[in-house]
């Protein structure tokens, strides 16, 4: 008896295959299967989640001397093969087709084994030499077929292969993917979602939670060479993120670096390039990039925003580990400009390679040399496409760059195997929407919350009419922006601005007759020009206000104050006029403030300021006239983010935000005391419009849900 004796079943989801009896069952029931279908089946249980060729296919199916047309006669049988286990090519389950390469078994597998011939299928032998015979008869036929082949072949051009994407994880908007990163040799894919640290083999999916201690909240940033150490960054609160090394296998985490978030590893595993200063709970961007030895040693800064107030986003390695890449983005009202940096980081020499308004946070360097980055669809859709561009050794672009992954969603985060043959990213989308609420009489609770707008476009409320009967937003439901008007009690809305720039921000004027609005030019840089435009609330000709470089936030007051606001950026501050709507006439001594969220009051009295920071707990009330300010105090609420006032003035309307994913809209007083109108992990709460009554809020949410993507063959 042989020490280790072949099993005499292997068993794969409902299926099972007996290797002495040579059949196919499922649920018990014997399923018909020909000859060669079954030896590919046997082929490729023989080496689970692995590639087979499709030479070594033929090694095994059809002796050398055998003359077939091959490649039919291989397709054919992966069809027949697929037709008995109830799958497709397209949605696979079982079996994997990588093209022009071979076929991989993805289904976990009960059990393995060696391919033996007639010793571990006898039921083969007696049927051999009956297909021997067989196969000489049709060698004649077989050596036709060949020749119309090969003569087809060459008459029709070379069929291209194209990008395959596959979805790796499946979670729901309650239970978004965070974080994620594939392991060196490309088996493993490790990510992070609201419950914690996942380890997932990829080509079966079986998958087993990373051990990590209590209330270790954290987000997966790469995998170290080792191939089972995880980089990871730890959020405690915002603006204390951490580095840590955690081992795969279970074990205490070894801190690396404090103020530290989004790593990366760079190819010989000496380095890491990391972020400084993270931009709120997303932490895509920051304010500054530095680089460490692996152990956490010898760190030192070698990027940094510069005076337009710009932010970095995470670094990515060059091949030979000389230089990092990363984004910078310049935040402009409703819309950002994006360039990509290369840095000699040996040096802290930056150069830009390329501009585009439409490039995302998403940027990961290949081994190979291409550089695969994001480029948005829409300045306002939140769909991307992924996009490689071969780099010469100057580090400037061989060849015009190719898309390989289309618009479904928006892209994050990419990552890649150490052999540049296998890519993962994160895909999702998120649509803020429209939603109506209903006031208690005291202001301080929310009776009732409607979705308004009823699509998956981008939809963000400004103002309403004056009549509390409609509310004005913007949209980019016909494929760019918009300004719209959608009564509360009706399913559709009406477009009232549309055109070549980009409308935004509409405001109603102090005494209610037309709407203000900002525009924008598409391709607009941080330094382009911005209009003030007014048009009558019922609809009608826009007329031109005035006009500035980079206009932030325009607002007005009502009657009978005539108040009108709008700011400008400056580097890192924001300039604050009052202007006439009627003329355009403008005030010549700005507010000067730090950038922040800032509202108007009603009687125009006095501006709300939240600063821009992670875990702002204070609002800044300024007068308009004299300058001065006074500041509140809103304790056990750290992430104060978006601020409107309350219709009556004596309350302000203040997103928040954690360092998690929960969010909330809090009504807080004049003194400081914040009461919780509505509380939200998902759809995220950005802020809220009173009605001219008093009695509703048009409020903006946003739903989101990111998951893993492979992409091969690109």
């Amino acid at each position: 008896m042989p020490a280790n004796p072949s099993p005499a079943m292997v068993r794969f989801g409902s299926f099972e295959v007996g290797l002495q009896t040579g059949e196919l069952r499922r649920a018990g029931r014997k399923i018909k299967l020909q000859e060669q279908p079954f030896r590919v089946l046997l082929a490729l249980l023989e080496r689970p989640g692995e590639l087979v060729t499709r030479d070594e296919l033929r090694s095994k199916l059809w002796p050398q001397d055998t003359f077939v047309d091959f490649d039919h006669s291989l397709n054919a049988a992966i069809k027949r093969l697929r037709d008995a286990l109830g799958e497709s090519a397209d949605a696979p389950v079982y079996i994997e087709t990588l093209a022009r390469r071979g076929y991989r078994f993805v289904a976990p597998v009960n059990g393995s084994f060696t391919l033996a011939a007639s010793e571990t299928f006898p039921y083969l032998q007696h049927r051999k030499s009956f297909f021997s015979t067989r196969l000489v008869a049709l060698s004649c036929l077989a050596l036709l077929a060949i020749a119309a082949f090969l003569w087809t072949s060459w008459r029709l051009p070379a069929r291209r292969s194209e990008p395959m994407e596959r979805k790796l994880t499946s979670n729901s908007q309650e239970n978004s993917i965070g974080s994620a990163a594939i392991s060196p040799d490309g088996r493993y894919l490790a990510y992070s979602d609201a419950t914690g640290v996942y380890l997932k083999l990829i080509h079966t999916g079986e998958t087993h939670s990373v051990p990590l201690p209590a209330n270790f909240l954290a987000s997966v940033d790469d995998w170290f060479s080792d191939g089972s150490h995880l980089l990871l960054s730890r959020s405690e609160k915002p603006g204390m993120e951490s580095l840590w090394s955690v081992s795969v296998f279970g074990g205490p985490p070894r801190e690396l670096a404090e103020d530290a978030s989004g790593g990366s590893l760079s190819p010989d595993g000496s380095h890491i390039a990391f972020h400084r200063g993270g931009l709120s709970y997303l932490r895509l961007w920051a304010r500054e990039v530095w680089v460490m030895r692996s152990d956490g040693t010898d760190a030192s800064k070698v990027a940094a925003d510069k005076s337009d107030g710009s932010w970095v986003g995470t670094p990515t390695w060059s091949p030979d580990g000389k230089q990092i890449a990363y984004t910078r983005t310049t935040f402009v009202m409703d819309h950002s400009i994006t360039s990509v940096e290369l840095n000699d980081w040996s040096n802290a020499h930056a150069e830009t390679l390329f501009a585009d308004v439409r490039i995302g946070p998403a940027l990961h360097w290949l081994r190979d040399g291409r550089l695969i980055y994001a480029l948005d669809a829409a300045q306002v859709q939140q769909d991307s496409s992924l996009w490689a561009v071969s780099l010469q050794e100057s580090k400037k672009p061989s060849s015009p760059p190719k898309r390989i992954a289309k618009e479904q969603g928006w892209i994050s985060r990419v990552a890649a195997s150490a052999d540049a043959k296998t890519v993962i990213f994160l895909r999702g989308k998120r649509s803020p929407n429209v939603y109506i609420g209903t006031l208690a009489a005291d202001g301080t609770r929310l009776l009732r919350n409607r979705r308004l707008t009823l699509d998956e476009n981008f939809n963000l409320p400004f103002s309403w009419t004056p009549d509390s009967k409609a509310v004005l937003f913007v949209s980019d439901r016909n494929g760019a922006s918009a300004i719209l008007k959608q009564a509360i009690d009706q399913p559709l809305p009406e477009i009232l601005v549309a055109g070549p720039d980009q409308p935004s921000q509409p405001r109603l004027t102090p005494d209610g007759s037309e709407f203000l609005y900002l525009s924008t030019p598409r391709s607009a840089g941080p330094q382009a020009p911005s209009s003030i435009f007014a048009i009558p609330v019922s609809g009608g000709t826009p007329r031109l206000v005035l006009q500035d470089v980079a206009i932030y936030a325009v607002e007005c007051a009502r009657l009978p104050s005539t108040t009108c606001l709008f700011s400008v950026t400056r580097g890192d501050n924001l300039e604050t006029f009052q202007f006439d709507p009627r003329t355009g006439k403008r005030a010549e001594t700005p507010q000067i403030d730090p950038y922040c969220n800032w509202g108007l009051s009603p009687d125009g009295s006095q501006r709300a300021i939240v600063l821009y920071g992670p875990n702002e707990k204070t609002i800044q009330l300024r007068s308009t006239s004299t300058g001065k300010s006074r500041t509140l105090l809103v304790n056990g609420w750290e992430g104060l983010k978006n601020i409107d006032w309350s219709a009556d003035g004596r309350s302000m309307l203040v997103s928040w935000h954690n360092f998690q994913r929960d969010s909330a809209l809090l009504n807080v007083t004049l003194d400081g005391k914040a009461s919780v109108l509505l509380h939200s992990s998902n759809p995220e709460v950005f802020y809220a419009i009173p009605s001219p009554d008093h009695r509703l809020l048009a409020i903006a949410e946003a739903g989101s849900n990111q998951n893993v993507w492979q992409l091969e063959n690109f």
